[in-house]
């Protein structure tokens, strides 16, 4: 319950219902009871069904593009000079609305003062 790489949803999961920490055939105790055995094995395969389920998911998501870039078309086959021209480009846009946000603070305290 201390895993810090726990689910939230898994942690609250297990707050309600008891999930084992070892199964009994890891253990090597078979002698428990049928009900705790079929708890087991059901739990068991539940988590197995589980992560089956998120890696048929994902490779579907990265057959689909679902995981990528919506701009990954255009990217993906950039050269180095255009990659240069469109980091310099947003440079330049990003100190333009940088200027623009202190004029614009400028005005804003000027017009403040003279309201007062």
């Amino acid at each position: 319950m201390n895993n810090p790489q726990m689910d939230p949803l898994e942690w609250s999961f297990r707050k309600l219902i008891s999930i084992p920490k070892k199964y009994y055939w890891q253990t090597g105790n078979y002698n428990v009871s049928t009900r705790t055995k079929v708890w087991h094995r059901t739990v068991g395969a539940l988590g197995l069904s589980l992560r089956v389920a998120e890696r048929v998911g994902e490779v579907l998501a990265n057959i689909t593009g679902l995981n990528s870039n919506r701009f990954n078309y255009i990217t993906d086959h950039m050269t180095e000079e255009e990659w240069a021209a469109a980091r310099r480009r947003a440079e330049e846009a990003r100190l333009k609305r940088k200027e623009k946000r202190e004029r614009e603070k400028v005005a804003k305290e000027k017009h403040t003062i003279q309201v007062v």
